[in-house]
């Protein structure tokens, strides 16, 4: 049911996709690089005559067409633990033209025609970091995070790793899951307490690099600008949302946070680095433009 007011939205708010089923389109969103990749191939016969002029009308096509198929690509991108892109764009329309006005900001490749000539491919690279979360920061300033009155035993920290690439419970239900990438992840405590709301964060720090890093490699030096040299590691207790994107500690590491105001300000400055699984923090996607069923132009 979601795709019926999101394909009315793209009507309306974009240029209407050709049916013809000679391009195809993968996205992967590779979150250990905060990257969108949009390959494009358009089938061409570069042995047949005048194929410079052949070669030439494919560039032009996937060009003309890029902006759609961003629009389409962007569409199952986790904003939070309750939405998806999709679904923000049932409430918003709007924000499906911001959406395919990405296209001008995204750094194409060289197109390469494929070794059996026969097609040509070139790549989109759009950073999700400034430009696709930029639309869905609501904030100007950072809410205030929770301070702890009592004593605590702990001490600043120059960021924080949470290990979260096993199968956890999802809070609330009698499944086992994997945590799964955000735009806008939140953090809480098994007592439901908020660790870190996406709204506590500085909107220049989500802006830079999100609310938080994804990574399957612990080699430390890899993320050192961004937790430093002496990071607290916490395991993650559970996961939680509609999208299962929150991570859930136990009490007493969000108390060893929130006690001390240095570690308070590293959240703030999302210094927080997340270890995912195998596998999940790249995910890939073909789109087939068929399947979209939009009239030609």
């Amino acid at each position: 049911m979601r795709w019926i007011p999101v394909c009315t939205a793209l009507l309306l708010a974009t240029a209407q996709l050709g049916a013809q089923n000679d391009l195809t389109v993968v996205s992967s969103f590779d979150w250990q690089t905060g990257t969108l990749a949009m390959r494009l191939r358009s089938s061409v016969d570069l042995n047949a005559s005048n194929a410079p002029a052949r070669l030439f009308e494919a560039q032009r096509r996937m060009e003309r067409e890029f902006p759609q198929l961003l629009f389409t690509g962007v569409l199952p991108l986790a904003i939070d633990s309750t939405r998806i892109v999709e679904d923000a764009i049932t409430t918003n329309p709007r924000l499906a033209a911001q959406i395919a006005e990405l296209s001008d900001r995204a750094s194409p490749g060289v197109a390469v025609p494929s070794p059996a000539l026969d097609a040509v491919e070139v790549e989109y690279r759009v950073p999700l970091f400034p430009d696709v979360v930029e639309l869905f920061v609501t904030h100007r300033t950072p809410f205030r995070l929770e301070r702890l009155i009592e004593w605590v035993p702990s001490r600043p920290f120059s960021g924080v790793v949470i290990y979260a690439a096993d199968r956890l419970p999802l809070r609330g239900t009698g499944e086992q899951v994997l945590l799964r990438p955000a735009l806008l992840p939140e953090i809480f405590d098994t007592e439901f307490r908020p660790v870190l709301r996406q709204d506590m964060v500085d909107p220049a720090a989500i802006a830079r690099w999100g609310v938080v890093a994804y990574t399957e490699d612990t080699d430390p030096d890899l993320w050192r600008d961004r937790v430093g040299s002496d990071p607290m590691l916490v395991m993650a207790r559970q996961v939680f949302g509609i999208e299962p994107t929150d991570v859930v500690i136990s009490p007493e590491d969000a108390n060893r946070l929130l006690s001390v105001p240095e570690n308070r300000e590293l959240l703030r400055q999302g210094r927080i680095l997340i270890v995912l699984a195998p596998g999940q923090s790249t995910v890939v996607g073909t789109t087939d433009t068929t399947a979209l069923e939009l009239p030609n132009r």
